[in-house]
């Protein structure tokens, strides 16, 4: 079939196809497949490709045909949630999936596009430019619009000894350090085809380095402990919209979680129950059911974090964690960072979500600093579903404090049954390795979870069931890690810094050559 197809025609078909077919393996490299060597290939097979062309704009072509497969693959549920729940009709759902899957691609389309012109050598664009340029533009991605930071590959990589760097770096260190390791992997296939030992002698040394610089981070010891806390986390696997049931049945179902609690078989200290169990405002509960709440934290002696609307003027609602102790006082922290197009509509889109009919919420964002949750003596940080995307989020949190424990309450059914809810757990496995510090993954439909302050699961619930899951969870005291001090910044200039080494090493090369020709 291929005689038909000229060599021009064989050449972007060929190119074409891998550039795809290399995003959607990114793609697989994230739970719930978990094949993390899939995300180093996926790099190296990308960058050796943007390095065979010098034209610009071919390769923003490969990379971005690369994001498109990275992410349609990656962020498919995108499309569930807008046809289920969303009652997005299927044509326009189907649509708006691919037009977000492309729009994310332009931001590897620019790193490639950026660190070909800025280093036409392909040996040093490989090694350094387009490390660094693909780390930047992920972290805009992250910044952009607000940000929509998820499938960052770093990821993809939680499991593994390189990711030892994110009490140093944060996230993009990770990353940075594993988009690092598959140029350096490029340039060596180069170097290796002209003879150029040394260089493939000093590109080696730096993977070793780099894997070394993260299996010795995951050995410090950030934290000590501090005592425990008894938690059960209440995974009810409720539908995320009360369609058949009534606000009244919910709370009974609620409540049923609660009134099975047997002290005699393990008392605890904290009940917490996901994001979306009560889809209304604290002020708008029904006030028998707000006695029957009370009454049952009073006399079990038991403390209730839970999540709904907080309204302190009439119509102004924020997305609220609330923390319900036996005497009856109340803490509440107000999610801060919104999810566009789901809880507020980012300027200049309103005529689109008029156009398609979709129904949607407009919530007012919390305080940039507000204070911590006191858990039986223990100071506890609360965050809800989408700020758990964001280690800035966290980093926030020791304005007011040092945090012992860390609590993400969320609710992913929205988005299917499986795929969203087993990347955000290892988005919080992340998370928790950044601050050393443990995190509670308190899911609706999963995955309900305890990850240490190492990044290491625990426990955790299956996805798409019921369960509860009651345990002693550790509590830890530690100083604040060098990416709590010092956020993103260090990961940013270093990709800066190899941006700008990569342009002088061309010139250099480029000069050294002309001089050569001269002499």
């Amino acid at each position: 079939m291929l005689k038909v197809f000229s060599e021009t025609q064989k050449y972007w078909l060929y190119r074409g196809v891998l550039s795809v077919a290399s995003g959607m393996s990114l793609a697989s490299a994230f739970a719930p497949e978990h094949m993390p060597l899939c995300t180093l290939a996926a790099l190296v097979v990308l960058f050796y490709m943007v390095a065979q062309t010098n034209r610009v704009w071919e390769a923003g072509v490969w990379g971005w045909l690369f994001g498109f497969g990275w992410f349609a693959s990656g962020i498919n549920w995108v499309y569930y949630s807008m046809y289920h729940y969303g009652y997005m009709p299927m044509e326009w759902s189907c649509v708006t999936t691919v037009v977000l899957s492309l729009a994310l691609g332009l931001f590897p389309a620019v790193a490639m596009m950026a660190a070909t012109w800025i280093t036409p050598d392909a040996k040093w664009r490989m090694a350094l430019a387009l490390p660094a340029a693909f780390t930047l533009t992920e972290w805009l991605r992250g910044w952009l619009l607000t940000g929509f930071p998820w499938l960052n590959p770093a990821y993809s990589i939680v499991d593994w000894d390189l990711a030892g760097i994110a009490p140093f770096m944060g996230v993009y260190g990770v990353l940075l350090a594993l988009v690092w390791i598959a140029g350096l992997i490029g340039a060596l296939w180069v170097w290796y085809g002209k003879g150029q030992w040394v260089y493939m002698a000093s590109a080696a040394l730096m993977i070793v380095t780099i894997v070394m610089f993260g299996m010795i981070g995951k050995t410090v010891q950030w934290t000590t402990p501090a005592g425990e806390l008894a938690v059960r986390m209440v995974q009810p696997n409720f539908e995320p919209r009360m369609v058949k049931e009534s606000l009244s049945e919910r709370f009974d179902q609620a409540y049923s979680y609660l009134e099975s609690v047997d002290t005699n078989k393990f008392k605890p200290d904290v009940v917490m129950l996901p994001e979306s169990v009560f889809p209304t405002s604290v002020q708008r509960f029904p006030a028998h059911q707000w006695a029957r709440l009370n009454y049952w934290a009073q006399t079990n002696e038991t403390s209730l974090l839970f999540n709904a609307f907080w309204e302190p003027k009439f119509d102004d609602f924020a997305n609220a964690a609330v923390y319900l102790e036996p005497n009856g006082q109340l803490t509440v922290y107000e999610k801060r960072h919104l999810v566009p197009f789901g809880e507020f509509v980012p300027y200049g889109f309103q005529w689109y979500i008029d156009s398609m009919r979709i129904p949607m919420s407009s919530l007012r964002a919390g305080a940039d600093h507000q204070p911590l949750m006191k858990m039986k003596g223990y100071d506890v940080s609360v965050n809800i579903c989408y700020e758990n995307l964001f280690g800035e989020e966290w980093i926030e949190v020791w304005q007011t404090g040092s945090p012992q424990l860390l609590v993400n309450l969320s609710n992913l059914k929205w988005f299917g049954p499986l795929r969203a809810a087993a990347q955000h757990l290892q988005i919080s496995q992340m998370r928790a390795l950044e601050v050393a510090r443990p995190l509670l993954n308190v899911t609706n439909s999963g995955q309900t979870a305890l990850v240490d302050e190492r990044g290491q699961i625990v426990h955790a619930l299956p996805t798409d069931a019921t369960g509860i899951l009651d345990i002693k969870v550790p509590v830890v005291n530690g100083e604040a890690t060098p990416y709590v001090k010092m956020g993103n910044w260090p990961a940013i200039l270093w990709a800066l810094a190899m941006l700008v080494i990569g342009f002088v090493t061309t010139l250099v090369t480029k000069r050294s050559k002309i001089n050569k020709f001269d002499a």
